[in-house]
């Protein structure tokens, strides 16, 4: 008579492929997601930024202006809940001469192609006037 089911020899060697799957796409996969968060959260503050900008008719001198009232004639209340926090753990910072938001750059936890300069920088260029923040994005 044959035995047509699983051996536990052919079970174990099933699962160490399954799990072996698993560790190589979980980095490619957590990547990706926190890009895609980071990549929101920077688009969320250049509105909020915009937002403020309309109120005051001025840009603000650091990202928790959106938070909390800084005595600037216009302000209507908070224009964000909370100043995000990165998904690995940082901090978002407010380039004002350059007229950006984005990953800090140098922050140890955070690849450093997404930080600002990098080759694929996570960022948002928060100009009113569209055409004068186009020549910061590069």
């Amino acid at each position: 008579m044959m035995n047509i089911g699983m051996t536990r020899v052919q079970l174990l060697i099933l699962l160490a492929l399954a799990i072996v799957m698993f560790a190589l796409a979980f980095p490619p996969w957590r990547e990706y997601r926190n890009v895609s968060q980071a990549d929101v959260d920077v688009e969320t503050l250049a509105i909020a930024i915009k937002k403020y900008f309309r109120h005051t008719q001025q840009y603000p001198e650091n990202l928790e202006q959106l938070v909390t009232d800084p005595g600037v004639e216009g302000w209507r209340g908070t224009y964000l809940a909370s100043v995000p926090k990165t998904p690995w753990g940082g901090t978002y910072v407010l380039l004002p001469n350059a007229y950006k938001v984005g990953i800090v750059k140098g922050h140890p936890r955070v690849p450093s192609k997404y930080q600002l300069g990098g080759i694929a920088e996570i960022s948002r260029v928060y100009h009113v006037d569209a055409r004068l923040g186009e020549k910061y994005w590069w």
